[in-house]
């Protein structure tokens, strides 16, 4: 009879190649993330993906489908997230709503001070706008050092609450073209976490 903890190592030995392949980081060009919907509501599925741009951050490409010919491409937004080298540093795509879907970004792997936004896109008025923004921290040995900002760009209210204090409103920034989004926008509003 073999041992339980030979079989175990045996098992492991095998693992370890595909172990370690699942936690590579995106090479350039690469697709890593992908999302379908119908956002337009025209009765065909439309793609966006998230392709990896140099070794710090990611391209967004939105295809929107065509009955006839299949997936059309839209538009691409380069280097619009950051996408880093180690786990707790990959985007993502997330659905919202039948017109709406979420790219998130994080950088929650190292340092003293996590982070993760999300920009909210949804169509609207026939094209793509970024209609929602949020941010949130914390300090890993500050407890009581933590934030968070979301801005709906719809309607311009946000809620903001630093070091357990919140306050709400209405600020001014309202929903814009996706294909302007750069790398690290965030509306004015929030830009008061770190005062």
């Amino acid at each position: 009879m073999i041992p339980r903890l030979a079989i175990r190592g045996a098992l492991l030995a095998a693992l370890l190649p595909f172990a370690a392949a699942a936690q590579e980081a995106p090479k350039d060009g690469e697709i890593f993330a992908a999302l379908t919907g119908d956002w337009n509501g025209d009765g065909t599925q439309d793609a966006a993906m998230l392709v990896q741009n140099g070794a710090d951050a990611a391209d967004l490409v939105i295809y929107l489908g065509d009955p006839t010919f299949g997936l059309k491409r839209e538009m691409a937004v380069e280097r619009v997230v950051f996408s880093g080298q180690m786990g707790g540093q990959t985007p993502a795509l997330e659905s919202l709503s039948d017109s709406a879907f979420k790219l998130h970004s994080e950088q929650i792997g190292i340092g003293r001070t996590p982070w993760e936004s999300a920009y909210s896109i949804a169509w609207r008025n026939g094209g793509f706008v970024v209609s929602g923004y949020s941010y949130r921290y914390y300090d890993r040995i500050d407890p009581e050092d933590t934030g968070t900002c979301d801005v709906n760009l719809l309607n311009g209210d946000y809620v903001m609450t630093r070091r357990g204090q919140t306050a709400k409103g209405s600020q001014d920034r309202r929903a814009f073209p996706l294909s302007t989004l750069h790398a690290d926008w965030m509306p004015m509003i929030c830009t008061g976490l770190f005062q």
